[in-house]
């Protein structure tokens, strides 16, 4: 480009070969129309493509429901409601609650998943499992 601009600028000084004169200004803008505008806009396409494309391989999303204060088979009513796995981690016990209700959910209620994820239940028991003799 350095070298269009000299010749170009070597010929308009000395005023011979105006149809010469004319293409170098001509290639001139087209560089700069090439090198400011059209390569900026093509990466900026591909690079939109790649997000694009990134997005779309991320599996699907969905919100962790409320289970708390529900029985077993409800919670796995609504987690099937909203594709979700129920998954049993632990009982404990816990007076003050009616037995076989959740006490206890993991992911927390509204945090994003993976579609298909197993929701993980503590439910409370009956029976006081105190420690060992």
């Amino acid at each position: 480009m350095r070298f269009l601009l000299g010749v170009l600028v070597g010929y308009t000084l000395r005023e011979k070969r105006k149809l010469l004169i004319k293409v170098l200004v001509t290639l001139l803008v087209v560089c700069v129309v090439l090198s400011a505008v059209v390569l900026p806009a093509i990466a900026l396409l591909a690079l939109s493509l790649d997000v694009q494309r990134e997005r779309w391989s991320r599996p699907a999303q969905t919100k962790v429901p409320v289970l708390k204060g529900l029985t077993y088979e409800d919670a796995e009513m609504k987690l099937h409601a909203a594709n979700l796995n129920l998954r049993l981690l632990a009982t404990r016990y816990d007076s003050s609650l009616q037995p076989g209700l959740i006490i206890d959910q993991t992911p927390a209620p509204g945090e994003e998943v993976a579609v298909g994820y197993s929701v993980g239940v503590t439910t409370s028991r009956k029976d006081f499992a105190g420690p060992g003799p």
